[in-house]
């Protein structure tokens, strides 16, 4: 396959010469030199943990090593408890996502189905991110690979992540995102992965409002992890109870070495909503797709989240709202007042019916 280096990918990183040597070993020197550097760099995570789909790449050498503080191995299993703990999360929050919420698994999408074989998970230095994730299928080749390699979706994960800190399970809906649609703008695409976040945390996130008239819209557009607040309002309008029934014994998981489940109630608002929602933006994406004369399962990055989807965006939650509206005044002031998909909103506010330059 043709190796590109999609945008989430540009990190800027040197690998370091002791742990490369073992890529180097297994592909040979001219070989690896011709890698691109996100290619090269994550392939020298030298220690992996692998639990179901998800294999988690880690190193405690050099620049992108795991903190001494996190290296515990409270089971002698020869796994730091930390990467044990991103592990867990992962299965749990994916469980969560298919048994309890009913989403489809992204390797069961057209996009992904009889490709990708793994989620790889990089543990290392992000800087000042948590964590991101990609949609691109990427062969990295790594030295526990076999010769022609094996096709994975990647997720990236800080180092120096905090305890328990829920960006794994976060950026794994994400992945699950990409397997419904192309639609990647941010209104949308962070503010329901921290909607999805509540399937694991006590509680809810806050909700805000919304949007009453066509300006409430437009700032809506140019929201990302806050607008958050809107799908919390608008689950809470298509389900005030927020109660989901899970299995006991996923309810009883905990992070070995602690009396900390997972999951820490069954509280999470809109769980019908959320998954109508993504089927919906699978059938819209398609219909962008056909109209616009773009691959369905490869849209650019650019074009992944131009501002021209935010009217389809919008189209795709109007259709599932007017499902949901009938028991919910809300929802039907909502639709009411805002019943057509805007001409093309982007973040500056200027409407345009031209699409974007590709």
């Amino acid at each position: 396959m043709t190796l590109t280096t999609p945008g989430w990918l540009l990190h800027g990183f040197r690998p370091w010469a002791g742990v490369l040597l073992a890529v180097v070993s297994a592909y040979g020197a001219d070989r690896v030199q011709g890698w691109p550097q996100w290619q090269r760099s994550r392939a020298a995570l030298d220690h992996r943990h692998v639990r179901d789909e998800f294999r988690i790449h880690y190193t405690l050498t050099g620049t992108h090593a795991l903190p001494a503080a996190d290296r515990l191995d409270a089971d002698q299993d020869g796994v730091p408890d930390r990467i044990q703990h991103i592990a867990l999360q992962l299965v749990t929050a994916r469980r969560c996502y298919v048994e309890t919420l009913g989403l489809r698994h992204p390797f069961e999408s057209p996009r992904y189905k009889g490709r990708v074989k793994f989620i790889d998970v990089n543990v290392w230095s992000l800087g000042n991110k948590h964590g991101s994730a990609g949609d691109a299928i990427v062969n990295y080749h790594r030295p526990s690979d076999p010769p022609e390699g094996v096709e994975v979706v990647t997720i990236d994960l800080d180092a120096k992540l905090p305890p328990r800190n829920l960006s794994p399970s976060h950026e794994l809906f994400h992945v699950f995102q990409n397997g419904y649609s192309q639609f990647k703008n941010a209104w949308y695409s962070e503010g329901t992965a921290r909607w999805s976040e509540d399937v694991l945390r006590a509680g809810a996130g806050a909700a805000g409002s919304l949007p009453a008239s066509a300006n409430d819209l437009e700032g809506l557009f140019k929201l990302s992890y806050s607008a958050s607040h809107f799908w919390q309002a608008l689950a809470r309008a298509t389900d005030p109870v927020g109660r989901v029934r899970m299995a006991q014994e996923l309810r009883d998981i905990q992070y070995p070495g602690s009396s900390k489940p997972v999951i820490e109630d069954d509280v999470f608002y809109g769980a019908k909503l959320l998954k109508t929602l993504l089927e919906e933006l699978d059938r819209e994406d398609n219909v962008v797709s056909q109209a616009s004369n773009l691959d369905p399962l490869n849209w650019s990055e650019t074009r992944q989240n131009a501002p021209e989807n935010n009217r389809h965006l919008w189209q795709a939650l109007l259709n599932v709202s007017r499902r949901f509206a009938a028991d919910s005044p809300q929802l039907r002031r909502m639709v009411e007042t805002l019943g057509h998909a805007p001409e093309t909103p982007d973040v500056t506010g200027v409407k345009t019916n031209a699409p974007p330059a590709l």
